[in-house]
């Protein structure tokens, strides 16, 4: 059974998160603050963990930040559960480490879909690593399927990535590029519905994982 800790200072959400991982027969295990939080993760070594941004004292930033260094959890993926979905949160919580966010209200199918979609990626990752691949040959084949990605935007559209990763409002890309608002939000619903992404959030966590490739001399804007 894999085995997930759950991190949030609101104790019904937190049961109900448990609950619903226990019934989809995951080993589950909760805590109520991000210093106990971190405590329980260094004990039971879990395969993923799942922890709220805004709590008291401890943050789930700060829960990050002290596991991000650690080789134990290196493949470990970490989600953030949140009701907060500003721009720039998401990017300080992508940049720091994180794999994934989930945002409150969510469905248990949103939070299943969440953490299926990340255990499996992690199964490859170190799939790869028992097999001898080495964290370049990972690193390659992710950005291989970037690049994939990439291609399927046109110049116009990877630069309106960029400045999304920047944390550019649609209003800001426009005054930029001397574009009308309603242009940008065209080309945001273009890049949104080629890339089979899931609304304005999974935009704006592409458009930050994408930024170091799109950076790179070997891509052309």
């Amino acid at each position: 059974m894999k085995k997930i800790v759950v991190i949030d200072d609101e104790t019904m959400l937190r049961e109900n998160m448990l609950e619903i991982l226990q019934l989809s027969a995951y080993l589950t295990f909760g805590a109520e603050s991000g210093d106990k939080g971190l405590e329980l993760i260094r004990t039971i070594k879990p395969d993923l963990i799942l922890c709220d941004i805004k709590m008291p004292n401890y943050d789930g930033y700060w829960v990050l930040e002290q596991l991000k260094n650690e080789i134990s959890f290196a493949y470990t993926p970490f989600i953030f559960v949140t009701a907060k979905v500003d721009q720039k949160d998401i990017r300080k919580g992508m940049e720091m480490g994180a794999d994934d966010y989930i945002t409150k209200p969510f469905t248990s199918r949103e939070l299943l879909g969440s953490i299926e979609a990340r255990l499996s990626r992690m199964e490859q990752i170190r799939s790869g690593v028992f097999k001898g691949q080495s964290s370049d040959d990972t690193m390659q084949e992710a950005m291989s399927e970037f690049q994939q990605q990439l291609s399927l935007l046109t110049k116009s559209e990877k630069e309106i990535v960029l400045m999304i990763a920047d944390g550019m409002s649609s209003s800001e890309i426009a005054g930029k590029r001397f574009n009308s608002i309603k242009t940008i939000e065209n080309h945001r619903s273009n890049i949104i519905s080629k890339l089979g992404l899931n609304g304005h959030l999974s935009l704006v966590k592409f458009c930050i994982s994408i930024k170091p490739l799109l950076e790179t001399e070997s891509v052309s804007i």
